[in-house]
């Protein structure tokens, strides 16, 4: 099979601004890295001057967090940093459950990305207006942008980790795990945010979700875990993380 690239996400180290998740990524051995920007304008030459030091690409930038009002001056000028940074993503949910105002809240910041090399990445999650998989890939179709994947939402869904991934509609994919999956906790967003574990340590069948993505399809390390962030330093967290994804890749090959 295919090597997929590992990328560094943001919320693996949080106590890093965006310019310092790009260093930690390249120090740590990833392919890649993903930066959350609080103030675009201000955050993103530094994130520049990152990249061009650093033998490391830029998956994704976030977060566009849609609801029913028309674009706001800072996602524009999140979409814009995205695009002058070269991200192959600009990463997105919806806290709409209209779907038909959701897609068009997605073609509207697809517009602005026309002509760069960056694209949206609608990212499902059961706590949000896109709850599931289904009706994520619906709106990619109908707008022409992109799934992100991340096992953790979709087994919060019922969704089958197995399920093989559209090659036409996804991006790319999150690589996770969590401590008890059989139970759902009674806040959701809670778990997703602070009490991930490295993939492969947690009960989630990573073996059978990376089985069912195109061979080649990045995959970003999302481990949010307050527990990890007080009991190691960012570039050790991330290390060790990027050796349990290695570790979950080789059981599949």
């Amino acid at each position: 099979m295919a090597e997929h690239p590992l990328s560094l996400s943001a919320g693996c180290v949080l106590d890093l601004d965006p310019a310092e998740v790009v260093a930690c990524a390249a120090a740590s051995g990833y392919d890649m890295a993903g930066v959350r920007l609080a103030d675009p304008r201000a955050q993103a030459p530094e994130v520049a001057r990152a990249l061009a030091r650093h033998d490391v690409g830029l998956l994704d930038v976030e977060v566009v967090r849609l609801g029913p009002d028309p674009l706001s001056d800072a996602d524009r000028a999140l979409a814009e940093a995205a695009a002058e940074l070269g991200a192959r993503f600009l990463l997105t949910v919806s806290d709409d459950p209209d779907e038909d105002v959701t897609t068009a809240r997605v073609a509207e910041l697809a517009s602005l990305l026309q002509g760069s090399g960056t694209r949206v990445a609608l990212e499902p999650m059961r706590f949000t207006g896109v709850r599931t998989r289904d009706a994520a890939e619906r709106i990619a179709r109908a707008t022409g942008v992109t799934v992100l994947l991340d096992p953790l939402h979709l087994h919060r869904t019922g969704d089958d980790l197995a399920r093989p991934a559209d090659p036409a509609l996804t991006g790319y994919a999150q690589l996770t795990d969590v401590a008890d999956p059989g139970t759902p906790p009674a806040d959701l967003a809670d778990e997703a945010r602070h009490h991930r574990v490295p993939p492969g340590r947690g009960g989630l069948d990573l073996p059978a979700f990376v089985a069912g993505l195109p061979g080649d399809l990045p995959l970003a390390v999302e481990v949010q875990s307050d527990e990890l962030r007080t009991t190691s330093a960012p570039l050790e967290r991330a290390l060790m993380l990027r050796m349990a994804a290695e570790t979950v890749m080789k059981g599949i090959a």
